[in-house]
C-alpha cells in the first residue's frame, strides 16, 4: 500500500503538523543578512519563537514522515526514513547557532546605550560572517540534502507501493521549498507537503481507504 492505514488522530497529525509549522514560519523576520541587527532589532521575540519553535517543529515532521511512510517496506521508504536522522540532526544544530544566537546576541545589544549599539551590531554581523560561522554552514546544507532526500526518497517509496505516479516529484518540490524556510518557501513547501498527503490518501481505492475511525482505548 502506499501508506498506512492511519486513524483520525494519526492523519491529523501528518497533516497539521506542516500546516502549524508553515503558520509558525509566516512570522519569520526578513532581510537580506547585510545587517542582521537591522534586519531583527524589532522583531527580536518573533526570531526567537520561530526559531525555538523550530526545534520542536523538526522533529515532529520526521515523526509525521515515519508514520506516513510506517508499513511501506521498499528500498525508497528505507533511504528515505534513514535520512530522517541527519536532516534533524544538522538542521537542529544549524538554528541553534545562526536563528537562536542572532536572536540573543540582537536582543543583548538593544539593552545597550544608543551609543555603543552601532559596535555591537558591527560585532553581531562579524560573528554571523565568521570562518567559523560559514564553516558550519556545511549543517545547513547537509540538513537540506538530507531533507531534499528524505521528500524524493518518500515520493518514490509511495508512488512504488501504488501511490500516484506524481509524488515523487510533488514531494521533492515540498522538500526543497522547506529547506529554505523563510517565508515565502517554507511556508509554501510545507502546505504542498500537506496537500500532497491528502492526495495520496485520497488516491487509494475504496479498498485501501484509510480507517480513519479512532481506534477503541
Amino acid at each position: 500500500m502506499g501508506i498506512p492505514r492511519l486513524t483520525r488522530n494519526e492523519a491529523a497529525f501528518v497533516i497539521g503538523v506542516p500546516i502549524a509549522w508553515a503558520i509558525l514560519l509566516l512570522f519569520h523576520p526578513g532581510g537580506e543578512g547585510d545587517s542582521i541587527y537591522t534586519d531583527i532589532q524589532d522583531s527580536t521575540t518573533a526570531m526567537l519563537a520561530v526559531h525555538v519553535g523550530m526545534l520542536l517543529f523538526l522533529p515532529l515532521f520526521a515523526i509525521a514522515i515515519y508514520l506516513l511512510l510506517r508499513d511501506n517496506e521498499t528500498t525508497a521508504a528505507r533511504i528515505a526514513r534513514w535520512a530522517l536522522i541527519p536532516f534533524v540532526v544538522f538542521y537542529v544544530a544549524w538554528e541553534s547557532l545562526q536563528g537562536i544566537a542572532n536572536a540573543v546576541l540582537v536582543d543583548q545589544a538593544n539593552g545597550l546605550p544608543e551609543a555603543d549599539r552601532g559596535v555591537a551590531a558591527e560585532l553581531i554581523q562579524d560573528f554571523a560572517e565568521s570562518p567559523l560561522v560559514r564553516d558550519l554552514g556545511v549543517l545547513a546544507l547537509l540538513g537540506s540534502v538530507a531533507l531534499l532526500v528524505v521528500g524524493i526518497a518518500t515520493g518514490i517509496a509511495i508512488r512504488d507501493a501504488g501511490g500516484p505516479t506524481w509524488a515523487p516529484a510533488v514531494f521533492g518540490i515540498a522538500a526543497l521549498l522547506i529547506s529554505a524556510h523563510p517565508p515565502p518557501f517554507g511556508p509554501v513547501g510545507l502546505v504542498i507537503f500537506a496537500a500532497a498527503v491528502i492526495g495520496v490518501i485520497r488516491h487509494r481505492p475504496a479498498a485501501e481507504t484509510p480507517d480513519l475511525r479512532a481506534r477503541p482505548t
